[in-house]
């Protein structure tokens, strides 16, 4: 019984890592913190140091659910009726949802001004750059 709590205790600190925010190798954005992250993706904020943010790039499932309540603590409704009353306003458009890594691979290498985050770290040569390294 030991062996098995120290198994489910190791597997589940290596599924739930954390998250890379990844931008194009050609981005000039730098680096952040996590609270910038939480305002891009919140619609506060389109400005990372001196980098206009034109694209955010969500995701879905699972990994949204934990991607918010570690940035933003917030839950998936409460991010959800969040971005309704604002576009239900007209003041913002939210985050474009992509259902996979490589989906999100493609969108960020393709326009140096959008962000995006992954559980998976980026590949060596992938096109993209880890801005940000966010522990759960």
């Amino acid at each position: 019984m030991k062996y098995l709590s120290f198994l489910l205790l190791f597997l589940s600190s290596h599924t739930f890592a954390g998250f890379y925010v990844v931008v194009s190798e050609e981005s000039s954005i730098a680096a952040f913190d996590v609270d910038d992250i939480a305002d891009v993706y919140l619609g506060r904020k389109k400005v990372l140091g001196s980098s206009y943010v034109d694209q955010v790039l969500d995701r879905t499932g699972e990994e949204r659910r934990r991607f918010f309540a570690t940035v933003a603590n917030m839950r998936e409704s409460q991010v959800n009726a969040y971005w309704a009353k604002l576009k239900f306003s007209g003041s913002m458009r939210a985050p474009e949802e992509v259902d996979s890594t490589q989906a999100l691979l493609e969108k960020v290498i393709e326009n140096p001004q959008a962000i995006g985050y992954m559980t998976e770290k980026p590949p060596e040569n992938s096109g993209v750059k880890v801005a940000l390294f966010i522990d759960e």
